[in-house]
């Protein structure tokens, strides 16, 4: 396939497929698994060309391609899809960058020593911080809990996650962060902020109606980033 320096890994699969019937786009590649082909999309950018792909959803299988791709030759890895909320204060449609992660799935611990948490790399933070200056994007720098079980969300975890300092919750964060470390791989993940676990009422709100904004504001999201770390660089 044809590799870029940057590839956009969106958990969300409708930016991916409005992207890739956007004016000359074109299909750059795949990689297979038993669930079929994976294919990335190949699109410009202010002269600068960049891939995207689907990322499937949890740690071990997001970090399963995220090893894949990294071997075929991707140098910056763009990762974005949404979170719940613990802190109802959050709204919905925020930007998040996870400064660290609770560790409560089992893929970091393949690649990591034993922690409660893991932290980002500061460098990467602020490279992502200095992209949504430039283009005026307001955000929250805050800790996730990252957790495989999405049905277990339960009240007492919920408090206790909080307790802890996180406010938004994931099922890769905590994986993703682990493996960057182990393999040296420069990762620029960000958040969009979705449902609202209620702690004190036991209820899961999926906030339908807060949610307003179009998916692609997320994805103009991952092109300041890309244009803060591509530098002009094409495939």
């Amino acid at each position: 396939g044809e590799i870029c320096d940057t590839l956009i890994f969106s958990f969300n699969g409708e930016i991916v497929n409005r992207v890739k019937w956007m004016r000359d786009v074109y299909e750059g590649g795949y990689i297979k698994s038993l669930n079929g082909k994976h294919p990335w999309y190949i699109l410009e950018n202010e002269g600068q060309k960049l891939a995207v792909t689907l990322a499937p959803i949890g740690a071990p299988m997001a970090v399963g391609q995220l090893e894949e791709l990294k071997v075929m030759g991707f140098k910056n890895f763009i990762v974005l899809g949404s979170c719940g909320v613990l802190d109802k204060s959050i709204e919905a449609d925020k930007i998040i960058l996870p400064s660290s992660a609770l560790r409560d799935e089992g893929t970091s611990y393949h690649y990591a020593p034993a922690s409660d948490e893991m932290a980002y790399d500061e460098h990467l933070l602020s490279t992502m911080e200095t992209a949504f200056d430039k283009a005026g994007i307001e955000h929250i720098r805050t800790k996730t809990w990252t957790t495989d079980a999405f049905f277990r969300e339960t009240a007492d975890k919920v408090k206790r996650r909080l307790a802890a300092g996180a406010t938004v919750v994931d099922m890769e964060a905590s994986a993703i962060m682990a493996w960057a470390q182990f393999r040296q791989a420069t990762v620029y993940q960000f958040f969009y902020t979705a449902d609202y676990v209620d702690h004190h009422k036991n209820e899961w709100d999926t906030r339908h109606e807060e949610r307003t904004s179009d998916i692609m504001v997320f994805f103009d999201v991952a092109l300041a980033i890309a244009r803060e770390v591509g530098k002009g660089k094409e495939c």
